[in-house]
Formats: structure tokens, C-alpha cells, sequence
């Protein structure tokens, strides 16, 4: 369970940055949440990313029953 939890907050953070930067392309999305320090170099949520889920749960849960966007 706790996988799904992980795979479904990064997720959650990449729909996120792309949709702050106006881009749908992964390696961009991840590029940034690199830079920023969301992701790690592996694209695993860090414990900054993590806290940035945290401080934007309000925003997790109205994207809840949003409809799930695949970056293809």
C-alpha cells in the first residue's frame, strides 16, 4: 500500500509543476522538481517534496476525483 501511496504523490507533484509551468512533458516536469528539490535524482519524492505535498494537502484532496492525466 505505502507504494501506491508514493506513486500516486508523485504523481500528484508532477500534474502539479506542470500545470505551474505550462508543460506536459515529463522530462521537464522532472527536470524542475529536480531543481527544486521535490524529486531526487532518481525522480523519488524527497523529504522536501514530501513537505511540500504536506503544506498543499488542501489541494491534494480537491485533485482527489480530478480525472488522472497521463504524461506520454
Amino acid at each position: 500500500m505505502n507504494a501506491m501511496r508514493k506513486f500516486w504523490a508523485r504523481e500528484w507533484l508532477m500534474r502539479d509543476i506542470g500545470s505551474r509551468y505550462g508543460t506536459n512533458d515529463v522530462s521537464t516536469i522532472i527536470k524542475i522538481a529536480q531543481t527544486e528539490g521535490l524529486l531526487s535524482s532518481d525522480a523519488e519524492m524527497t523529504d522536501e517534496g514530501q513537505s511540500y505535498l504536506t503544506a498543499n494537502r488542501h489541494r491534494v484532496e480537491l485533485l482527489k476525483h480530478d480525472t488522472i492525466v497521463y504524461f506520454l
